[in-house]
């Protein structure tokens, strides 16, 4: 009980003595890990946008497949709906990468050198992630061309929301990025 005592207790003399050898001992049974709480604070607004192709070649205008499953997880408070997670599960996997790669790919653009392509497990994770959003929008445009769309397109933005300090300035405008991805096949998404 000490051990974990001193492990949780502000820096101090005991602490910098013993702190190493405190947290070896706890480390594979009480490690400290704050993912649980808040892994990453909200920083921006994100969402998906999705259209598509008729068999006569007409396409339909932007559908906002985010913000049903965000309406269900806002109007049931204690038994929230998880399709949001859908939706944001795939787009976490669009716009995250791995911390070293995302570090050697800001140094190249810092020593304006070429960055680094994709590496073939991003590109497949990326292909993933875009095939589970076109069938997951498929599945939200029921009516789009009379129930048959030969395909579909979605576009993801992230829009960079106030930082806390600039949370009151009016004049804050965050950046807003856009991706839109192929276009698939709907026999494709079944």
């Amino acid at each position: 009980m000490t051990t974990a005592a001193l492990s949780q207790a502000p820096l101090s003399p005991a602490k910098l003595v013993y702190g190493d050898a405190v947290a070896e001992y706890l480390d594979p049974y009480f490690s400290q890990n704050w993912q649980l709480f808040a892994p990453t604070p909200v920083s921006d607004d994100r969402g998906v946008l999705a259209r598509a192709t008729c068999a006569d070649g007409s396409v339909t205008e932007y559908y906002d497949v985010s913000a049903r499953g965000i309406e269900k997880a806002r109007s049931s408070r204690f038994f929230p709906s998880r399709e949001s997670r859908i939706v944001s599960a795939h787009l976490q996997n669009l716009t995250s990468t791995e911390d070293i790669l995302r570090r050697l790919r800001q140094q190249q653009t810092n020593d304006k050198k070429p960055p680094l392509p994709p590496l073939p497990n991003e590109r497949a994770t990326e292909e993933e992630a875009v095939k589970g959003l076109s069938r997951y929008a498929y599945d939200q445009m029921p009516t789009a061309c009379g129930g048959r769309a030969a395909k579909v397109q979605v576009l993801m933005y992230v829009h960079e929301l106030a930082p806390w300090s600039k949370r009151h300035d009016p004049s804050f405008e965050g950046q807003v990025l856009v991706k839109d991805f192929a276009w698939k096949n709907t026999q494709d998404l079944r």
